[in-house]
């Protein structure tokens, strides 16, 4: 008779290789949905993250916001900004967390820290490996100093690399998606924050094969030239590329946002509209479910942000939007993007108030979805302004909820 150590070592040798565990695709190609019935977006309760008794990181500091969130062989990962305030910070820190259980416990991976401030945490999960990208910025409160961009990988023992500066300095990457086998990213560079006259930044529209060099779609990748900073994109069914645009700045368009799309066979060419629509979606983040496009974005409480002054010099009007604008109220919100009209379109608000909205987005199936989002405490005054929020001691806190599309009964 076998003793017990010998059986085990006999049923180990003879059982299959594991296996790692794997993700649910990101990719909506791979998720067929029903069109013949109608879909409803309905938004699960948030489950508040951070801060939180039992994380494995520290310091969390007061304002937590600008947070990344991917899944990748079979873990949930999780990376954010922790500083004092919502504005630069030499304190500020990059934490990242991990989760085999969609956020139920968490381990640590690293902490990112430069001694200034960093933001626009990303993630890229892409051929079984996974990055982790942000910018680097300045130290002053008061001023918009992007200077290099960095990334990690996550090795496969759990450590990460060493970080190590990619890009074009000042650039700033601000959407990623992995999509029919690649990635695609939108970022942009230039002038930002230009008061007194039209900003000129350039928006780009690049890919990548694995995640480290990136190359235009077409031409020198650039898509749009003016006051454009942040986009967001996704392909519809047909493969046509659509894009919802944040036109802060200002050009010859006016305020606010673009609806822009590109044909599948020509995808660095985009075609926006010719006048922006006065409403301003901040940190634009897009999804799709079956044929139709969501965006998910910060909503201007008691706008548009354009408001129609086109008798007054450009300067004016620019220091007058950025003005009422801070000391409006928002919210954020999931909004359907009328590919026909090429309009953004309502459809309801997250838990959310005060200083809010920094939207990742990461798909659990066909019909679900995993979001990250900031906000003001909820309790209190919900409508008090962006300014004051962001001033505020309390700071913020980030959660994760579950947006689910249902068959309408």
């Amino acid at each position: 008779m076998l003793r017990r150590p010998y059986l085990l070592l006999i049923l180990a040798a003879c059982a299959p290789p594991a296996v790692a565990p794997t993700s649910p695709s990101d990719d909506p190609a791979d998720w067929p949905v029903d069109d013949s019935v109608q879909w409803k977006p309905v938004l699960g309760e948030p489950r508040f993250v951070v801060p939180a008794r039992g994380l494995p990181v520290t310091p969390v500091l007061p304002s937590n916001n600008n947070a990344g969130l991917v899944l990748h062989e079979g873990r949930l990962y999780f990376g954010w900004r922790t500083s004092e305030t919502h504005f630069a910070s030499t304190g500020t820190r990059l934490h990242v967390m991990s989760s085999a259980d969609l956020g139920a416990s968490w381990t640590f991976e690293t902490t990112v820290f430069m001694e200034t401030d960093m933001r626009e945490p990303l993630f890229l999960s892409l051929h079984g490996r996974l990055f982790f990208y942000w910018f680097e910025a300045g130290t002053d409160r008061f001023s918009f100093e992007p200077k290099r961009q960095w990334r990690i990988e996550r090795r496969a023992d759990g450590t990460w690399t060493e970080r190590e500066p990619f890009g074009v300095d000042k650039e700033i990457t601000w959407a990623l998606q992995v999509r029919n086998g690649a990635a695609w990213r939108t970022s942009y560079i230039g002038n930002h924050y230009r008061l007194g006259e039209p900003s000129m930044l350039e928006l780009s529209f690049t890919r990548s094969d694995d995640g480290l060099v990136w190359s235009p779609v077409s031409g020198d990748g650039v898509v749009y030239r003016g006051g454009v900073s942040e986009a967001a994109f996704e392909f519809a069914d047909d493969g046509t590329l659509w894009a919802v645009t944040r036109n802060e700045d200002g050009d010859a368009t006016g305020f606010g946002s673009h609806v822009c799309s590109a044909p599948s066979d020509a995808l660095g060419t985009w075609t926006c509209s010719a006048k922006s629509d006065p409403e301003r979606y901040d940190s634009p983040k897009m999804l799709r479910h079956g044929r139709e496009l969501f965006l998910v974005a910060r909503r201007d409480v008691g706008g548009p942000f354009d408001q129609g002054l086109d008798t007054l010099p450009f300067a004016d009007k620019q220091l007058r939007y950025l003005a009422a604008y801070s000391g409006r109220a928002k919210r954020t919100a999931l909004y359907r993007v009328n590919r026909a009209l090429r309009k953004v379109e309502w459809v309801f608000d997250f838990p959310s108030a005060g200083d809010t909205s920094f939207p990742s987005i990461a798909r659990l199936d066909a019909h679900r979805f995993l979001i990250s989002n900031y906000t003001s405490p909820l309790e209190g005054d919900l409508d008090r302004s962006w300014w004051n929020a962001q001033n505020a001691p309390e700071g913020t806190k980030l959660y994760l909820v579950e947006l689910t599309f249902e068959p309408e009964p």
